[in-house]
């Protein structure tokens, strides 16, 4: 598949925090109780979109026309055809961008060299599969009766091109936010909250995901021969690491950005390290994509209202459909089958019970969860099984020792960072609480805090940035 030659903005690059960032809050904070309030979201988001994407920008707005349009006929109408055909139209359009490459590789993996050749012209642009999604949920959710088609087309396309969510979520449903893109909710108090915020899921991504991906890069680059039980763990656990921050890190910043313009976005993440099963991994992990597959494809599909084995093939399904989503790749297809078969073992043999001992815990659920993320960051089977093999040799000669661009890559500096990432995802049961009554809470003494940790982390924060290689966040891929 092609790759665009322009490069992202992300939230943690220095022309967004000292440029874009700075301009686009100060202008939606003047405009915020005017009625240009939408079309400065909507603009000022098509300009961050356009950076990123160049043409691309046109796919995103004739996304917002047919959603908008298709909408406000199904609202009209009200017939089963009307739906079905807006919704079909956006699965080709994400189908075309993001499988035909992967279909077509197939098939030129028997001999067509035309086919495999007119499939690296196809680039996926960015965010295809998080505005495409968030399209299909309005156009359905007004065909359910639960939201009323939105008649003003800039208010709508403000709401899908809003950038905070645009490129990498979450997948915010126009119901939860409608309100706050007529009438925004901002204040002092508010916009402090929303930089703190903003500031844990930047140190999230700058001093701890970046920190340690270096690590799982160097491992997973390694030949099969030089992979070794210590450098095949160390790697999984960094990736299974770098995953987490970087992503939750992403939606902390979204969530942050929203509420400095007086949008309100749903948690995306509640400490799925903390949990004791698959089952109540999903409940934790990317909470927006769960939930849309099970509001939008599980209950269609029956749910668990049609007996067992009905029930344990729509999670099948859904979870085929959750890999995927995620990639035009067979490892993402098996990864999503591999925990797909974890929760229809879990609601056979647990039966909805979780573990309560964290012994149990540690030996059932963390290995598990692991070696799904060596199935999800392996560029092909080969280097899974290759990995998956050293980590299953642990008497193997020289199984602890490590090859020389592992040991490059464990600096001090991601050392402190993976020792840090586990002592959060330890403790955070306990830390989440007291952050949230400090980031709500109101009052001088709270916005003194609030000042104080934002000014700090700005600082650590522009000390790792302003002389690192730009980094990417690992879910504008998908």
């Amino acid at each position: 598949m092609g790759e665009t030659d322009r490069r992202t903005m992300v939230f943690s690059d220095q022309a967004f925090l000292f440029l874009y960032l700075p301009i686009t809050l100060l202008l939606g904070s003047l405009l915020s109780r005017t009625r240009l309030f939408s079309p400065f979201i909507f603009l000022s988001s098509l300009i961050f979109f356009y950076w990123s994407s160049g043409v691309y920008v046109l796919l995103l707005l004739f996304s917002i026309v047919l959603n908008f349009a298709g909408a406000i006929a199904v609202g009209r109408w009200h017939h089963k055809i009307v739906v079905t055909a807006v919704v079909t139209l956006n699965v080709l359009v994400l189908c075309y961008f993001k499988y035909t490459a992967f279909l077509l590789g197939s098939v030129g993996f028997f001999g067509s060299e035309s086919l495999q050749h007119f499939a690296q012209t196809i680039i996926l642009p960015i965010g295809i599969s998080f505005f495409t999604f968030q399209g299909i949920s309005y156009v359905i959710d007004v065909w359910r009766g639960e939201v009323k088609a939105e008649r003003n087309l800039v208010v709508f396309g403000a709401y899908k091109a809003f950038f905070p969510q645009l490129i990498a979520g979450p997948i915010v449903r126009y119901r939860d936010v409608e309100k706050d893109f007529h009438h925004p909710d901002l204040n002092a108090d508010i916009f402090a909250a929303g930089a703190g915020r903003f500031m844990v899921g930047l140190c999230k991504k700058v001093l701890i995901a970046d920190s340690v991906a270096g690590v799982a890069d160097a491992s997973f680059a390694l030949a099969g021969a030089e992979q070794t039980f210590a450098s095949a763990w160390l790697g999984a656990i960094a990736y299974a690491i770098q995953i987490y921050f970087d992503f939750s890190g992403y939606s902390d910043m979204a969530i942050g950005l929203a509420m400095m313009f007086g949008i309100r976005f749903k948690e995306n993440f509640n400490h799925p390290y903390a949990a004791s099963t698959i089952t109540e991994f999903w409940r934790r992990w990317h909470m927006s994509l769960s939930g849309w597959f099970r509001d939008y494809l599980y209950i269609p599909l029956g749910g668990n209202r049609a007996g067992p084995v009905r029930t344990y093939a729509n999670l099948m399904i859904v979870f085929l459909a959750t890999g995927i989503w995620h990639g035009a790749a067979w490892t993402f297809v098996l990864w999503g089958a591999y925990h797909g078969i974890f929760l229809v073992a879990e609601r056979l043999i647990l039966a909805g019970r979780a573990f309560s001992s964290q012994v149990v815990r540690m030996i059932y659920f963390f290995p598990v969860v692991i070696f799904g993320w060596v199935l999800f960051r392996a560029n092909d089977l080969s280097v899974f099984a290759s990995h998956v093999r050293a980590m299953l040799l642990p008497l193997a000669r020289g199984a602890f020792g490590l090859p020389g661009s592992m040991d490059l890559a464990l600096s001090p500096q991601s050392k402190v960072a993976m020792l840090l990432a586990c002592l959060l995802i330890v403790i955070q049961g306990q830390v989440s609480p007291l952050g949230v009554v400090v980031a709500g809470a109101a009052g001088s003494a709270a916005r003194f805090a609030r000042l104080v940790f934002v000014s700090v982390a700005a600082v650590i924060c522009a000390i790792y940035i302003v002389p690192q290689a730009f980094s990417p966040f690992l879910y504008f891929r998908f």
